[in-house]
């Protein structure tokens, strides 16, 4: 079962007792600083059939729905497309990480596909395409790298993402997957240095219901870093 915590609806530094949210840990990527919790949501407050307020639904109809035994953000199987949501402040030139959970299943030879991003509609993102067995890296609508991983259907994947900007307009772009209740990867799956003047933004997150089976999103929490 989900740990009831209460919704952070303020900034607040950041802490490992608190459910859901992993504390980065200092890698000497940009010198001393602290992370700080600038959203965090895992829906157990709120009601089943509800829209939560603090999500800007750009398409689509996401529900909190229950998903053995936890409430959880239900993205329904039907109709097929492409849909989204953007949350979360909008946080100017700093680090930033986005870290969620989600789950969907396949059926038969069709697979969802999910995508997330930082620095709102035009930043840095992420697309994962199940059926192709793809990770493909954008900003804006340059494609930066694919790798390929293969995903288990009917499983809880947790992610964390980050966009660290350095010097002179190079930013550091990492990305870690993993099935929730296995340990966390040391190694990061995707490391990549991107010369873009990065200025910020919101987070977003979209599902692709290709399957034509729910997508569920769940621990969603975005951090940022100052020195």
């Amino acid at each position: 079962m989900k740990a009831e915590f209460i919704f952070i609806s303020f900034i607040l530094p950041i802490s490992s007792i608190l459910y859901g949210i992993q504390k980065p840990k200092s890698d000497n990527w940009q010198g001393e600083g602290n992370w700080t919790v600038e959203f965090s949501e895992n829906f157990s407050n709120l009601s089943i059939g509800e829209e939560p307020e603090n999500l800007f639904i750009l398409d689509g109809k996401f529900l909190v729905q229950r998903n053995e035994g936890d409430k959880v953000l239900e993205l329904a199987g039907s109709p097929v497309g492409d849909f989204g949501f953007l949350f979360g402040s909008r946080i100017k030139e700093k680090a930033m990480e986005l870290q969620f959970s989600f789950h969907s299943t396949k059926q038969g030879r069709r697979y969802p596909a999910i995508a997330a991003g930082i620095g709102g509609m035009r930043g840095y993102r992420f697309r994962w395409n199940a059926s192709a067995r793809k990770i493909l890296l954008f900003r804006d609508e340059v494609l930066l790298l694919e790798k390929t991983i293969s995903w288990k259907s009917s499983a809880w994947w947790q992610i964390r993402f980050q966009v660290l900007p350095r010097r002179e307009s190079q930013n550091l772009i990492r990305l870690k997957l993993w099935q929730k209740g296995n340990e966390e990867p040391k190694v990061w799956f995707i490391e990549h240095e991107d010369q873009f003047l990065f200025k910020g933004g919101k987070c977003v997150l979209w599902g692709f219901p290709y399957s034509g089976n729910s997508i569920h999103f769940d621990d969603l929490n975005i951090l940022s870093f100052s020195k």
